[in-house]
């Protein structure tokens, strides 16, 4: 993947989710996205535990992948996301397989209007949060739906390893031998173009990227707790399968944030 950097327009994120719809679910739910399958969704679904009989809402759904990892665990799973286009693929899997899931087409920041306090046990975003134009505006509309003790858990690329500037020095034979970060601080929204060789088509996304200090205080303006932080390691059997996943056994390719409402 990689990205230039250019003034993004917050309503261009919304676009660019219903145009790359139809790839992404393919994406998913093909297997070719073995980072979600292998490594950062099984974290996020252990992290979440235990989720039977817990009423969960997933901001940011999507396809739907996550909310049927967490409704085949015995939640019982309500689905939101902006893109019209993607919550349709939602239904069209939960029609086939029946989970019992709602998916609804709505504004993650908006879903306070939607649903009444203390309406869910759990809130989660896999790989989601850092798409919305203000992540900020989102965890608070979380922290107003769940109930007092209740958990918003979410995961997100690492920041550090995440970098505006990022490159694998490499050997003469192409081996990667360390990675070069650069440029941290800098947090503008840049199109991402996903171009990976494994892709069937490519799309582009808006990107956002937020230091470990600005969710931090993002956290904490929602009132929100951090109970523990997570940084999934791909398992050896994950490793034999997708040797790609080498990468993620070196350094930290995601974080997951575990909050409780304060």
């Amino acid at each position: 993947m990689s990205s230039s950097p250019t003034p993004i327009p917050d309503d261009l994120a919304r676009t660019c989710w219903d145009d790359s719809a139809d790839a992404w679910d393919h994406f998913v739910e093909s297997g070719l996205d073995y980072h979600r399958v292998e490594l950062h969704g099984p974290a996020l679904l252990d992290a979440c535990r235990p989720v039977h009989g817990c009423k969960v809402l997933d901001l940011g759904c999507g396809q739907g992948w996550f909310s049927r990892q967490l409704a085949s665990r015995g939640a019982v799973v309500t689905g939101v996301d902006w893109s019209a286009r993607l919550v349709e693929h939602a239904r069209r899997h939960e029609a086939r397989a029946p989970l019992g899931v709602a998916f609804e087409v709505m504004d993650a920041a908006q879903v306070a209007s939607r649903f009444g306090a203390g309406s869910f046990d759990l809130a989660t975003g896999c790989m989601s949060i850092m798409d919305m134009p203000d992540p900020g505006e989102v965890l608070k509309a979380a922290r107003a739906v769940v109930r007092p003790g209740g958990r918003v858990v979410f995961s997100v690329p690492q920041p550090v390893t995440d970098a505006t500037f990022r490159e694998w020095e490499r050997d003469p034979s192409g081996r990667k031998l360390a990675l070069k970060l650069n440029h941290y601080f800098d947090a503008t929204p840049t199109m991402l173009e996903w171009k990976m060789k494994r892709l069937t088509h490519h799309f582009t996304t808006v990107q956002y990227r937020h230091t470990l200090e600005q969710w931090s205080r993002m956290i904490e303006s929602a009132g929100l707790l951090i109970a523990r932080l997570r940084e999934p390691r791909p398992s050896p059997e994950a490793l034999a399968r997708h040797p790609a996943l080498e990468d993620a056994a070196r350094l930290p390719y995601f974080l997951i944030f575990d909050c409780r409402a304060a």
